[in-house]
């Protein structure tokens, strides 16, 4: 044992191994010496049962094991190698390169853990937080002090989201089953300054120049006389109010239009920009959503979405 710890280089390597966990390559890193000489005293070392190993995928870990083995003659020995290793601090080069070679090692496992799970990792982030959890962080962009209407509400999803940012939102919809399951929402969300209003888009329940932003989600292509709606909407707008429109373009899917009861099967972005236009609005500004038919779905092929915000005109 003696012979096996009276090699300076395999003292040092031993001390090492009594800190941390290391692989042959890590040692090779930390000491700059040959892959060959750190191998051989590791054999040296472990021979005498001054070391251990382990393997962990492609690589081999070792760590001190100095301890003795109950009843063992070398107990006294060991127990003084160990203490000396442990009360001991590692010398100042070695303590710096191990640091180093620690945080390479956390680098690369999470280099190696993303590359793993790249082609997964937005379903195993969305089934942990929900696929619209980026949604609350982008509305804290907006200004806090706007007053809001979400036209066509429905049972009020976005609600609670827009009631906890905004000075005071309205929800309309034609439906009271819908409020009624909004009101159950908000009053759970604890959200107090969302005012539930019953009407239809054709009549809008607002007064003028009562809110700042308009919601018209999904809901202007179950509408007969849109340019009379867009009208009533200006009417509503605070000067220098929008509104956000999001629907999909005309599509051919029957089946998709009689299942979500639609009056029509989408609407035209340029006949949608135009309506705006003589209604009172301007700046408009139009994207489209990334599309996915999604196949598997009872309804496929989904028809494509797009946005538009456009300004109350003067």
């Amino acid at each position: 044992m003696f012979k096996a710890v009276g090699d300076p280089a395999r003292l040092r390597l031993l001390h090492l191994l009594s800190h941390e966990e290391l692989s042959v390559g890590e040692l090779v890193r930390i000491l700059e010496m040959p892959q060959s000489s750190i191998s051989r005293h590791l054999k040296a070392l472990k021979e005498q049962g001054l070391v251990a190993d382990r393997p962990i995928g492609a690589a081999t870990f070792y760590r001190a094991s100095v301890e003795a083995d109950l009843g063992d003659d070398d107990t006294a020995l060991r127990d003084s190698l160990n203490r000396l290793l442990r009360e001991n601090e590692l010398p100042e080069v070695d303590r710096k390169r191990l640091q180093r070679t620690l945080a390479m090692r956390q680098s690369a496992a999470g280099e190696e853990f993303f590359d793993r799970i790249g082609s997964r990792w937005d379903a195993l982030r969305e089934h942990a937080f929900g696929p619209t959890f980026h949604l609350e962080a982008l509305v804290r962009l907006l200004p806090r002090d706007l007053d809001v209407a979400d036209l066509g509400a429905g049972t009020g999803y976005l609600l609670p989201l827009l009631g906890s940012h905004f000075h005071k939102v309205v929800a309309v919809d034609m439906s009271q089953q819908m409020l009624d399951v909004a009101k159950r929402r908000i009053e759970e969300s604890g959200i107090r300054n969302v005012d539930l209003r019953r009407g239809t888009v054709e009549s809008l329940p607002l007064k003028r120049a009562e809110v700042d932003l308009v919601l018209a989600l999904i809901i202007l292509h179950h509408v007969d006389d849109i340019v009379a709606v867009l009208r009533q909407v200006r009417h509503a707008l605070k000067p220098g109010g929008r509104i956000l429109i999001v629907d999909f373009q005309p599509h051919q899917n029957e089946r998709f239009r009689v299942a979500m009861a639609d009056r029509r099967p989408g609407l035209e972005k340029k006949q949608l920009m135009q309506w705006l236009t003589d209604a009172g609005f301007e700046n408009l500004f139009v994207w489209d959503y990334p599309h996915d038919p999604h196949p598997e779905h009872d309804l496929a092929p989904l028809p494509r979405l797009y946005g538009l915000i456009a300004k109350r005109g003067k």
